[in-house]
């Protein structure tokens, strides 16, 4: 990570390597057992504390882009979170913890796109876009989230 939070050299596999060593490195601060993925390209994390077990999916997006998981991929349940770090220009990374469940009944930031008749699968997604940053506030990891899943 570069000292003055430039991140529009960085390429693709290091923004997302950068966002899963965060979580990894916060989560293991609190003292949870993080265990990433066979699958480098997943982003799926499983946790362990003293009472939580848990299944992360983490996405590192710059703002303006738009992070999603295939329905496939990415089931709603209530031990389940999607994890974003974003990444604004000059500014240090920071990191919003959503409840998979709350894609269920969807509100801005978050979509559920079915693409019926069409090629891509069926997602949930989370605008990143300027317009779309005061919603995401309300998924934003705090101490609360720490308590959460260390618990």
């Amino acid at each position: 990570m570069t000292s003055a939070h430039q991140w529009r050299d960085m390429g693709r596999t290091d923004i997302k390597e950068l966002g899963r060593a965060i979580v990894e490195r916060r989560l293991t601060q609190l003292g949870c057992a993080v265990a990433r993925d066979r699958d480098a390209r997943s982003g799926r994390m499983l946790i362990r504390a003293r009472k939580t077990r848990a299944e992360l999916y983490v996405s590192t997006q710059r703002v303006g882009g738009y992070a999603f998981w295939t329905k496939r991929r990415l089931q709603p349940a209530a031990d389940r979170y999607a994890v974003l770090v974003l990444l604004s220009e000059g500014e240090p990374p920071a990191l919003y913890c959503i409840p998979t469940l709350d894609w269920l009944t969807p509100s801005r930031p978050l979509t559920d796109r079915d693409y019926v008749g069409q090629a891509s699968e069926p997602e949930w997604g989370v605008e990143v876009n300027g317009a779309a940053l005061g919603a995401l506030g309300r998924y934003a990891w705090t101490s609360k989230t720490d308590d959460l899943l260390s618990r």
